[in-house]
């Protein structure tokens, strides 16, 4: 088992997989169009964002994206994990937290004191996260307005 940052060649290929992460990680929420899946990950890697890959007997069962963003709330620059994703026949085997942990070894080398990430509502891996120690901070409301129209 080795973690470690992807190739670029691995990198496109974490890439051709946007749209099945985008559809699982945002609960249907998020409409999966190639567009979409594009503009919410270019400026990350555009950013200096990159992807830390879990191989395993030569394939890579896994990735994080990991990067930095400014917290308009406290004005400071923090680490960022935008993207988890687990290969779906390599789940429940404790991939996506040994990424995490290499993810956090990583940004805490970096300078970063905290990291943050998006979950939706509804997603499974939100008790990974609380496992991790991530705590909410921000919750996102929302009402559909259809009715008054």
């Amino acid at each position: 088992m080795t973690v470690r940052k992807a190739t670029h060649c691995e990198t496109q290929k974490i890439l051709d997989f946007s749209l099945q992460v985008l559809k699982e990680a945002t609960m249907g929420h998020v409409k999966p169009k190639k567009e979409k899946a594009s503009e919410m990950v270019s400026p990350f890697l555009d950013g200096g964002g990159f992807y830390l890959v879990y191989i395993e007997n030569n394939e890579v069962q896994g990735w994080i994206g990991i990067g930095e963003t400014f917290d308009y709330h406290t004005d400071e620059m923090v680490g960022v994990i935008p993207e988890i994703y687990v290969l779906p026949q390599y789940r429940k085997r404790g991939i996506a937290e040994k990424l995490c942990n290499e993810a956090f070894k990583h940004l805490e080398e970096e300078g970063f004191k905290r990291v943050q990430l998006n979950v939706f509502e509804g997603n499974h891996a939100k008790h990974l996260y609380q496992k991790l120690g991530f705590q909410e901070k921000v919750t996102l409301m929302e009402k559909q307005l259809s009715s008054y129209s």
